[in-house]
């Protein structure tokens, strides 16, 4: 039997089962909310793209897309083997705000899915700079719930399977009570999606949050949280 680590993460996550159907319904969000907002898509940058797995739920395929991401378990090789037969469409590396060199482009969206809570503050910023300055219109974003009921649950379940970020104790009770201030930033670990919104809305208007996959509960209550911006308006 293979161990969690010994799987790839396409295999990780979209094998089979409740986890591929929870982590697919984030696309399923992207395609759903584009087509309500009926945004322009001929142009496309995103963060995180790994081996550009978006491209399957875009409504319409975009004329240029540009994928940046770091590159782990080697997504980009994928990427550029799986979309060889399209010329504009590129995908790139990106430890850093400052590799996106981008020149006068511009996207009529941009795209962020389950990526920006693996990143500092510090990272994060620069990041959305480069973004508001190179998109047109919308800003789609997924991100983790990491608090409250749902983290106590998340965390029991994936502890199960040795997949955690381990909490001391107090850790523990704080992201369950949802003071995520009080804990130790990882990668999940301490993740806020409500600080995120602060964040991102310095740079973008956020028009909406929403949970995924249960559009009908509060975010608080999804496993995934969907934020749509747009463009500030001079």
């Amino acid at each position: 039997m293979k161990r969690k680590a010994d799987t790839g993460y396409n295999e990780r996550l979209f094998s089979s089962g409740i986890r591929k159907r929870l982590h697919l319904a984030r696309f399923y969000w992207l395609r759903r909310k584009m087509i309500e907002l009926d945004c322009p898509q001929a142009r496309v940058i995103e963060l995180g793209c790994f081996d550009g797995k978006v491209l399957e739920f875009l409504p319409k395929a975009p004329d240029t897309y540009v994928g940046y991401d770091a590159n782990w378990e080697e997504g980009l090789a994928a990427a550029r083997v799986k979309w060889e037969s399209y010329p504009n469409y590129q995908f790139r590396v990106s430890t850093g705000a400052e590799e996106m060199e981008l020149g006068s482009d511009c996207f009529d969206i941009a795209i962020a899915m389950e990526t920006l809570e693996h990143l500092s503050e510090e990272t994060l910023r620069p990041y959305l700079a480069r973004l508001r300055d190179v998109t047109d219109d919308y800003l789609f974003i997924t991100a983790p719930n990491e608090k409250g009921v749902v983290f106590f649950f998340k965390y029991l379940v994936k502890a199960a399977f040795g997949e955690v970020e381990k909490h001391s104790v107090a850790e523990f009770f704080n992201a369950t009570l949802g003071r995520t201030d009080r804990v130790e930033r990882g990668h999940h670990k301490g993740f806020d999606y409500d600080r995120l919104r602060k964040v991102v809305s310095e740079y973008f208007d956020v028009i909406e949050v929403s949970g995924i996959p249960f559009s009908g509960l509060p975010p608080a209550l999804n496993f995934t949280v969907g934020m749509v911006a747009r463009r500030k308006s001079s």
